[in-house]
């Protein structure tokens, strides 16, 4: 894994490249492969307590298929293998790391609560401009390489920086910053074969009462 803190004096965020070794790689893509083959990614229509984030008109700020992980292992999460490695995320190293990137990562050590998704991308998939009702973001790209597509760059509005997607990269940042997908352009050929762009994202929250949390974080 290679660490690197991007410094901002308002919206910090942490990169970490080559995320996941090659047999953690292999078991993820044994998942969304089967997704594709069993055609079970759809549409997200932006419903307003479930989907993407909707505009001032009710009208979703995405177009992309999604699966929620949550939903569909609700009862058994290890049959999941993105499931079965997150735990990565929340590891020792990288709470280091966060720490030193931004003061909210007390918050993110605290978490006691997340929800997982895939999201994938073909072309003209983007999602606009949104923040997520969360505590935390993190976001981990997958694609066939070569690349097949281009666009589905991440884009921080408030701040201007802009993260090229890449293959097993991970972002990981507080969720109430703004931030965009720009669009995802692919030739005819490639499409509906699952050679687009997958973003697999956890979400992290806090359900602990204050003097829980305050007790968590003192040990």
């Amino acid at each position: 894994m290679e660490f690197k803190i991007y410094e901002d004096e308002v919206f910090p965020y942490l990169m970490i490249d080559d995320f996941y070794n090659e047999l953690e790689q292999e078991l993820i893509w044994g998942e969304l492969d089967s997704y594709i083959l069993e055609n079970r990614f759809i549409y997200e229509k932006g419903e307003e307590d479930f989907g993407v984030a909707l505009d001032e008109y009710g009208n979703p700020r995405a177009n992309l298929k999604r699966i929620y992980l949550d939903q569909i292992y609700n009862e058994n999460r290890h049959g999941s293998s993105i499931l079965n490695f997150y735990a990565k995320i929340v590891s020792r190293m990288v709470v280091s790391y966060y720490s030193k990137t931004t003061p909210a990562w007390v918050t993110f050590k605290a978490s006691d609560i997340d929800s997982s998704q895939v999201s994938y991308y073909e072309n003209g998939s983007e999602y606009k401009s949104h923040f997520d009702n969360y505590m935390h973001t993190v976001l981990i790209w997958f694609y066939r390489e070569p690349k097949r597509f281009t666009g589905g760059d991440l884009k921080f509005n408030q701040s201007g920086q802009v993260v090229e997607c890449k293959h097993n990269r991970m972002i990981l940042f507080p969720s109430y910053y703004m931030h965009e997908v720009d669009k995802v352009f692919m030739d005819e050929k490639d499409l509906n074969k699952g050679l687009g762009r997958f973003c697999l994202t956890h979400f992290y929250n806090c359900d602990y009462p204050a003097w829980k949390m305050n007790q968590k974080n003192d040990n």
